[in-house]
């Protein structure tokens, strides 16, 4: 089963186009999760208080149709078999009866003390609704070719709005801020985004965004001042009529 969340999207949350943004779009199939956590055990804060907390490791979300401001939409979300370290998550947003955007996950949860991966067969999630994961048309890992030349496109520090419960950028934001980087996007939506998230980026981090366009995809990476990768991505736009 598939756990399912209403919302009305809101104006705030559109871009120059009145479409929803990208971050947005990650924001309202992650709330949907997070009120599926909160309702069917363990929640969020359940974990915290058990010194575990998850974090994303790669996302892809396909953007089939532009969803515009007021316009009445069902987020879902739902836990997918898993196995190792790896917990699958899906997601989709239906609008009218028809599908219009999907979305695949894989977070770790790990102990917050030491670092450590947790198992999946090591914490009970037989509460949560569960289905097959979405088959997403391409895959959540981002593969940034090793050759390819990448240019310093602009830099960001990672502000107080940006951090979560963690202390760190919260993963929904970094899609917009790559999105700022790319040319003409009044002229354009996003159709496709995967991003893989490597190492964390707390309040303060300055971070240097690296971009290259190939083969009409965007090819991101940024990386904090010690020299880590923080994050990788494709993007893949579209123009609009």
């Amino acid at each position: 089963m598939k756990w399912e969340e209403k919302f009305t999207v809101r104006f705030h949350d559109t871009d120059i186009n009145e479409i929803l943004s990208p971050s947005q779009t990650f924001k309202y199939i992650q709330e949907a999760a997070m009120r599926q956590l909160k309702a069917q055990r363990p929640s969020y804060s359940d974990l915290l208080e058990q010194g575990k907390a998850y974090i994303l490791s790669g996302i892809r979300v396909e953007m089939y149709y532009p969803i515009y401001a007021y316009e009445d939409i069902i987020a879902r979300s739902w836990a997918c078999p898993s196995r190792g370290v790896s917990f699958m998550r899906s997601y989709e947003i239906e609008r009218d009866g028809e599908i219009v955007c999907e979305a695949t996950s894989s977070w770790a949860l790990v102990s917050i003390a030491d670092k450590k991966l947790v198992k999946v067969e090591d914490i009970d999630t037989s509460n949560y609704y569960m289905d097959e994961a979405v088959k997403t048309e391409r895959p959540i890992r981002v593969r940034v070719p090793s050759a390819l030349p990448m240019s310093l496109v602009g830099e960001y520090t990672v502000v107080h709005s940006d951090t979560d419960i963690n202390g760190h950028m919260n993963n929904t934001n970094y899609a917009d801020i790559l999105c700022d980087c790319i040319p003409d996007m009044a002229n354009l939506r996003v159709k496709s985004i995967g991003i893989n998230y490597s190492a964390e980026a707390k309040k303060g981090e300055e971070l240097k965004i690296y971009m290259s366009r190939v083969d009409g995809k965007y090819y991101f990476r940024t990386v904090r001042a010690d020299g880590k990768t923080n994050i990788e991505a494709e993007i893949i736009t579209e123009r609009l009529d």
